[in-house]
Formats: C-alpha cells, sequence, structure tokens
C-alpha cells in the first residue's frame, strides 16, 4: 500500500455543463457507464492509495453519499470549500489533513493510462500532454526536458504542453508552503489563487518538478469532450450484461452496468448506461444514460441524457 494521500478537488460547479449540473456536481456526471469521480478513485486505487481528502463544495452530499456507499474501504476525509476561489485555495484547504506525500488529481479529469509512473517516480511530478488550445490550461516551459515555468491560460503560451491534471509531491508540506506565499502576496489570476503559481514558487526555490507524458487524458469540463471520452472509453472497455442481449439488438461498442432494464431497444455504438437506467422502445447511438434515467420511445443521437434531462 502506499503512503501517499490523494487530494481530489471536487467543489466546484461546472457552469459549461449546465443544465447536466443544475441538480448534480460535474464530478458526479457519468461517462462510461460511471460518474467521472469513480473513474478518478478507480485510478487512486490503481496506484494503491487508500487515503483520499475531498475538497467539496457544491452539492457536496451527492458527492460523500457515492464515495462513502461504493468506496466505503477507502480512508476518506471531506474539506469543505465555502467559496470558488481557485484551485490553489482548493489544495491549501487540504493542508490539516494531509502530511508525507500526496497525489493530486482533477474532479473533473480522466485519465485511462498508468499513472504509476507520475506517483512512485520517486520526484515531484506533474502529467502533461500536447493540446491544440493551451490558452484554455495550465503550461509547462521545457528546456532540455526540464520544466523551466509554468503559466496559468496564458494569452500568448510559450508552448502547447499542458498540465492534465495530474501532479505528484513528495512533501507536502513544502507544497502547502508554497500556497502559503501565493495566498499572502495576494496574487490572483481571474480572482482565483491558481496552483500554477505555487508550482512556480517551488521552482523559484530550486525544487525540481519532473514532466510525465500521458496522452489518454481527458478534460471533462464539456458536453463535446464528455461524449468524446465516452466513445474512446468503450472502443477499449465494453460490457453489456447477457441478459440484455436476449429482448434488445446491442451494436457495440457499449457499456451497460449491472441494474440497468432495457426492452426492445436498440442500443449503439457508443452507448453507456449508468446503474438503475430504464430504457424501453428506445434506439440510440452515441449517448450517455445518466443513473437512473427513464427513457420510453426515445431516439437520440450524440446526447447526454440524464433524469433531469431527456
Amino acid at each position: 500500500m502506499s503512503n501517499f494521500t490523494a487530494i481530489i478537488p471536487a467543489a466546484g460547479k461546472g457552469v459549461r455543463l449546465l443544465p447536466y449540473t443544475e441538480h448534480m456536481p460535474k464530478t458526479m456526471l457519468s461517462v462510461a457507464g460511471k460518474p467521472i469521480l469513480g473513474h478518478i478513485l478507480d485510478q487512486v486505487e490503481s496506484c494503491g492509495i487508500k487515503k483520499v481528502v475531498f475538497i467539496v463544495g457544491y452539492k457536496k452530499e451527492a458527492i460523500e453519499e457515492f464515495v462513502r456507499e461504493r468506496y466505503a474501504h477507502l480512508d476518506v476525509t471531506f474539506v469543505e470549500q465555502p467559496e470558488p476561489k481557485g484551485l490553489g485555495h482548493a489544495i491549501y484547504l487540504a493542508k490539516d489533513a494531509v502530511s508525507g506525500p500526496c497525489f493530486i488529481l482533477l474532479g473533473d479529469t480522466i485519465v485511462d493510462g498508468d499513472l504509476r509512473p507520475l506517483v512512485h517516480g520517486g520526484k515531484n511530478a506533474v502529467g502533461i500532454k500536447p493540446v491544440p488550445d493551451p490558452q484554455r490550461f495550465g503550461i509547462v516551459e521545457l528546456k532540455n526536458g526540464k520544466i523551466v515555468s509554468f503559466e496559468e491560460k496564458p494569452a500568448c503560451p510559450k508552448s502547447d504542453l499542458a498540465i492534465i491534471g495530474a501532479y505528484s509531491f513528495l512533501d507536502s508540506a513544502r507544497l502547502f508552503s508554497a500556497l502559503e506565499e501565493v495566498i499572502r502576496s495576494g496574487k490572483t489570476v481571474k480572482n482565483e489563487i491558481q496552483l500554477t503559481d505555487a508550482l512556480s514558487v517551488l521552482l523559484a526555490r530550486g525544487e525540481e518538478i519532473v514532466p510525465v507524458l500521458m496522452n489518454d487524458w481527458f478534460d471533462c469540463g464539456t458536453v463535446e469532450v464528455m461524449l468524446q471520452t465516452n466513445r474512446l472509453l468503450l472502443s477499449r472497455h465494453h460490457r453489456v450484461p447477457a441478459e440484455l442481449e436476449k429482448n434488445n439488438k446491442i451494436i457495440p461498442p457499449c457499456w451497460i452496468e449491472d441494474g440497468v432494464k432495457a426492452e426492445n431497444c436498440v442500443l449503439g455504438p457508443y452507448v453507456s448506461a449508468a446503474y438503475g437506467a430504464e430504457l424501453k422502445d428506445c434506439t440510440l447511438e452515441d449517448c450517455i444514460v445518466g443513473p437512473h434515467t427513464q427513457l420510453d420511445k426515445k431516439t437520440a443521437v450524440h446526447a447526454v441524457l440524464d433524469k433531469y434531462n431527456h
């Protein structure tokens, strides 16, 4: 078992995902048959980490209920971020619950790959990936393979290497000290305290932070990216309970969770349905069906469907 503590910031509302986030925090939206948070916690466990600190805020009860029901074997702590003051502020709130090494994985991030080299590589590390629109992300600048600077959502990026929302630190106390320096300085970006500024402080203090390339990363901040992520995950991992194949036409790949009821439906390709969904006389293609969603005589292509929006 790893001595790392995972920190998962999941306090945001997800304005870009309205109306789906009107009743649910964005980390609880389904992709490939389970909440985004479920994918994140599976990754955390794959790294041998059993202690997890969640930074919660908007509709925190949904997160707490899911974690306590599905991941009761983990050692969990919930810390509330009462105001949306930025990622740096969210991480800083975990300081009293974390000691020793820590691993940070953002609550709207899905990585379909092995994170163990990033976590257990023996150095401070950040996951990176080239992106076509670096202005939207925290960016690293490399020289001779080493990180020499960090920028948050720069207007004129020095590189196209985005930080993917996965970070590993050997000594969390040094990270919290750097965050405290940023907070005391009053520095913000768009009125938010940024983690990238704390990373810049660590660099200035002589700390080495190594880049780890992670290709299969998805920032599930929009409906389009959620559907794209759903398609990619289903192309790699698919399952359909045998009993559902008797009374429905399933066009692979699909991911149908146990506990889903379906009758006289045509599903697929690229359809995922979460626990408790009930489908009757439906034709769905390239769709995400959220938990406990009831659909009758529904035809949809390229859509996110939940119990409030269908």
